[in-house]
């Protein structure tokens, strides 16, 4: 007879082809006595299974699965410690030595510069985006041999997936053993746990800028069967167990709590004489607990972890693996060799989590919450400086619901939290709905390593954080009402760019149509005016520069009459939607190396009170060919306004930085022609976006060049001026005479 609550299935067996042949490589097999898994943090339904047999399922042990076989270079006896999935591949240890599995090719890959023996792979996956900060946290591999002192410094860090790793330096403050590792991005950290000689373990944050140790907690259990999971999700969620021992921390470690049962006063998990065998939990909070006694334990890990007992009781006798399904409910799966298909299947026993709840003592209060959603959950924001990024959610709450939606973050000293609840009307039913209005703004200073105050966005660029909004109070009541999460990332946002506003161009005044730009339009750059290699040498070019426009590049020319002080007029976008006038400082050149223009304010007009930066010096100390691309960048700038600069050595030198606030403006030669620039954000305190865009000038209304020297035209000038002179004399006389 099945019992409330319990489904029971197995694996069809025609999902696993026949293996006439026998193995050619070395089969796989877990080095702990009970099986294990390792799920995924991005796909839900892959897997793997860890205990007589490594296997490896992508379809949630739906389906048979086949025993992982060794088939690289060299021979191994196949002890398998340690796994973690990592990009598309599987990160295993066998026979304490890290190989990579690819998931996609099925190859084996050694790891290389780990120099000593190692049991257990970390590894944290970036599920939400592509960009380069999100494949940064999945590219991060953490390895250590589990036990060993830490001033053997067995402890390694890879950068690249998992190819090749580095020693990861780790001072010990006293006799300090290694228990786990983990990459913590949402704080910018390495955490590790470590026990020391009095059985107490604790948790080390250590990020570029500084260590911080947490607080000594006692351990009930030898060091070998401590048990620490980092759920999916990026909320800096930890789950320390043993067989005498749960804790749960909220953040990343620094605080570390028990967990409590609901309905029994103080009474935390496990109960006296219990121990507890598994511990499974899923991205959204959700924990299940099953104790020696056969009892399971189910609750939600928030701000606090409060777990109910359900009233079945589960059949020990049998190595039964406990994971949650796509749909929150409780699996428990059981791997069974199948002889004749040499593979293997699962019979699985699924557990109704929602059921269960109506069943337990003291009973589960129903979910007074009607409606608890958002546009933004999943999803990832950016937020550069001085920006602001604007969460709502809907919350509909019964009228005598206790519950209220409560705010966090996991990077305090990061985001800067404002938020409001207001009511936003009623629902048909005549239940008031409200609204959760949340502004997140970045931190301008956090605190150094020395104490003192520090931009953050020096500091900071490229942080991950996590905004969740939960309902407070509820423990393990509303269980369809998942956590409402966003990603912050501190940085440039890829649709963020500049343009420059095209009010009058070529086209519409006529000076040149599209059909000419288009139809193969070229124009000659003389050989005085340019330098090939950008240093602004005149006479460094042999020849004439015939160049190609491009109409796909640059569109139109802007106009610009000759004898007019001119700036070009930046604007801010994001997308295809106007932000601002850019409001800082630019520099720009000609991308052919003309250099037939000044500018209109010296060093002293523009009061400096250091010497400025100019583009031949930076030019000048780039190590190798010149390149106006990266001399000058936000990077490397530096404001004259900064008394901490060079001194004043050259005031008369010209200003070559602009801004569409100052009166610093290009002055024109006379001279007629065309001009490509490419314009460059350089103030590091505007954005975190390398802003820059190129675009194309024609300069008109100047004389045209004498075709013989100065000199020349001068002195015959003069002679004619002479020969009329004279001519008129000789005619005055002559009528005089008469």
């Amino acid at each position: 007879m099945k019992k409330p609550g319990f489904l029971w299935s197995s694996t069809p067996k025609q999902d696993v082809e026949r293996q006439d042949q026998a193995p050619s490589g070395t089969f796989l097999y877990s080095a702990n006595k009970r099986p294990a898994l390792v799920r995924s943090h991005c796909d839900n339904r892959l897997a793997l299974y860890m205990g007589k047999w490594i296997l490896i399922t992508r379809a949630l042990f739906v389906e048979s699965a086949t025993p992982l076989e060794y088939k690289g270079a060299g021979k191994l006896q196949g002890s398998v410690s340690s796994a973690a999935f990592v990009l598309d591949n599987l990160a295993i240890v066998i026979d304490g030595k890290l190989y990579l599995y690819s998931l996609t090719e099925g190859t084996w890959t050694p790891a290389q510069g780990v120099k000593s023996m190692v049991s257990t792979v970390s590894a944290l996956q970036c599920c939400f985006s592509k960009d380069k900060a999100c494949m940064d946290v999945s590219s991060c591999v953490l390895l250590y041999n589990l036990g060993s002192a830490l001033e053997d410094q067995q402890v390694y860090m890879s950068s690249n997936g998992g190819n090749s790793f580095f020693n990861l330096p780790m001072a010990p403050k006293a006799t300090e053993f290694i228990i786990g590792l983990f990459n913590m991005p949402t704080v910018s950290s390495i955490v590790a746990m470590l026990a020391d000689n009095q059985r107490k373990f604790s948790f080390r944050h250590i990020s570029e800028n500084r260590s911080v140790q947490t607080d000594n907690h006692p351990m009930r259990d030898p060091l070998s069967s401590i048990h620490v999971i980092q759920p999916a999700g990026m909320r800096g969620h930890l789950i320390i167990w043993s067989p005498h021992m749960l804790l749960y921390s909220p953040n990343h470690g620094v605080v570390i709590v028990p967990v409590y049962i609901m309905g029994e006063e103080n009474a935390t998990l496990p109960p006296p004489k219990v121990t507890i065998l598994q511990v499974a939990t899923d991205d959204n909070g959700a924990m299940a607990v099953l104790t020696s006694d056969g009892v399971l334990y189910y609750g939600r890990a928030g701000l606090e972890a409060t777990t109910v007992r359900f009233a079945s009781v589960i059949d020990l006798s049998k190595d039964n693996l406990m994971l949650f399904s796509d749909y929150g409910d409780l699996m428990m799966i059981q791997a069974r060799e199948d002889l004749l298909l040499r593979g293997v299947d699962f019979d699985h026993k699924v557990i109704i989590v929602q059921q269960e709840l109506t069943r337990t003592t003291p009973p589960v209060q129903s979910c007074p919450v009607e409606q608890f959603h958002s546009t933004f959950a999943g999803e990832l924001f950016y937020i550069d400086m001085g920006s602001t990024v604007h969460l709502s959610a809907v919350y509909i709450p019964s009228p005598l619901c206790k519950f209220f939606p409560l705010v966090t973050v996991t990077e305090s000293k990061l985001l800067s939290l404002d938020e409001k609840c207001v009511e936003d009307g009623i629902t048909t039913e005549g239940t008031k709905k409200y609204r959760l209005d949340i502004e997140l703004k970045q931190l301008f200073f956090m605190e150094a390593a020395d104490g003192t105050l520090k931009p953050s966005s020096s500091l900071r660029k490229g942080s991950l954080s996590t905004v969740a909004v939960d309902l407070m109070g509820r423990n393990v009541s509303c269980k369809d009402f998942n956590p409402l999460k966003a990603h912050i990332l501190i940085g440039c946002p890829p649709g963020k760019h500049t343009r420059v506003l095209k009010d009058i161009t070529t086209c519409t005044k006529g000076t040149f149509t599209q059909e000419q730009l288009q139809d193969n339009f070229s124009y000659v750059i003389p050989k005085a005016v340019y330098d090939p290699q950008h240093l602004f040498r005149p006479g460094s070019a042999s020849s004439d520069l015939h160049i190609s426009y491009s109409i796909t590049d640059y569109f139109c020319p802007l106009l610009v009459y000759h004898d007019t002080p001119w700036i070009p007029s930046l604007e801010l976008w994001n997308g295809n939607e106007f932000v601002e006038q850019v409001s800082a400082d630019f520099v720009m050149f000609e991308v052919n190396g003309m250099y037939n223009y000044q500018y209109l304010q010296s060093v002293e007009d523009a009061k400096c009170v250091s010497q400025p930066q100019n583009w031949t010096s930076l030019l000048s100390q780039q190590q190798y060919e010149p390149n106006p691309n990266t001399a000058w960048t936000r990077n490397n700038y530096k404001s004259c306004k900064d008394s901490d600069g060079p001194p004043l050595t050259d005031p008369e030198a010209q200003y070559q930085v602009l801004n569409m606030g100052t009166r610093n403006r290009v002055l024109f030669p006379n001279y007629n022609g065309m001009y490509v620039f490419r314009v460059i954000v350089v103030d590091p305190s505007y954005s975190y976006c390398m802003l820059t865009t190129t675009f194309s000038v024609y300069v008109y209304g100047a004389f045209p060049p004498h075709p013989l020297p100065s000199c020349v035209a001068l002195g015959i000038f003069l002679a004619i001026f002479v020969v009329l002179l004279l001519i008129g004399f000789f005619f005055s006389k002559r009528n005089y005479k008469k």
